[in-house]
């Protein structure tokens, strides 16, 4: 076919004209001349390579972009994580425990009693607690508030011990000034004086703080200045947890003076019958007192 061509073009020019009818009548004329042959199947692949290849320079920038995109996401999620404040959960079981917020306020924990609060505060210093516990709460502008169940106790800096039970939130003031904090009512209770708020009916009884020995469960010390033994008796209840029956109601008017730093609940037995010239005996962890008394 070339040389046909050769011949074309060397008549087109000797006759000095040319125009698209006369190649293709010279087409057909020479049609003696064989076109090369072409496979198809190869001239396929090779286009559809050539598509997939400028396909694939494509996505390539998408998948980089969709990488990358994914990338800064999980490196936000990961340093959400690693700057997200963890939670502290601390519970004692037979012991007591010393806690320190990371404040710097103290706390004591009571046995079968716990703490949650977050590894580093915020805007609030928001402790969880169930039990007894004593506190003692550095002073700040930001408010210290310990959450048991429907009933906050919002302090600023004092020292004061709480307890909780089923039935109500009882709360003893030994420094500064405490408030009760319920459905945004609050009752504030200054040093010396107890506060019982009851679940039942959402009330809030103030008395005066009738026992210097409230924290007596931390150190272990008991004292009692000219003391009512019914006074004493109710202490050495809480401090042993143990049950006093008196046989004898006039017992209860006599007066105690006495220290027990760390005794046993049976030495303080033995000093009181000594004093009162009483008999105690414990009958099915009751301890019944007998005698004529002071």
């Amino acid at each position: 076919m070339p040389k046909e061509l050769e011949r074309y073009n060397h008549l087109r020019y000797e006759n000095g004209a040319s125009n698209g009818s006369e190649f293709i009548d010279f087409l057909y004329e020479n049609t003696d001349s064989k076109a090369p042959e072409v496979d198809v199947d190869a001239a396929w692949n090779s286009l559809q390579g050539k598509i997939n290849t400028r396909k694939s320079g494509s996505n390539s920038w998408l998948r980089i972009a969709a990488s990358v995109t994914i990338l800064i996401g999980v490196s936000i999620f990961i340093w959400n994580l690693a700057t997200t404040p963890d939670q502290v959960n601390i519970a004692s079981a037979d012991e007591k425990i010393n806690v320190t917020f990371p404040d710097g306020s103290k706390g004591v924990l009571n046995t079968n009693s716990s703490f949650s609060f977050l590894e580093k505060f915020g805007n609030e210093r928001l402790v969880s607690f169930q039990g007894e516990a004593y506190f003692d709460i550095k002073k700040s502008e930001k408010p210290f508030i310990i959450e048991t169940g429907d009933v906050k106790v919002r302090v600023l800096g004092t020292a004061f011990n709480l307890t909780t039970s089923k039935e109500n939130v009882e709360l003893i003031v030994e420094r500064g000034l405490v408030a009760f904090d319920k459905d945004g009512e609050q009752t504030k209770v200054k040093a010396g004086l107890k506060a019982v708020f009851s679940k039942a009916d959402d009330s809030v009884v103030i008395v005066e703080n009738p026992s210097s020995n409230v924290a007596s469960w931390i150190d272990g010390k008991l004292e009692f200045n000219d003391t009512s033994f019914d006074t004493v008796i109710r202490d050495l209840e809480s401090h042993f947890e143990v049950s006093f029956e008196i046989s004898n109601e006039s017992i209860n008017s006599c007066k105690i003076t006495a220290t027990f730093n760390r005794s046993s609940l049976l030495e303080v037995m033995e000093t009181l019958e000594s004093m009162l010239g009483i008999e105690m005996e414990e009958k099915e962890g009751v301890i019944i007192v007998s005698g004529q008394g002071c």
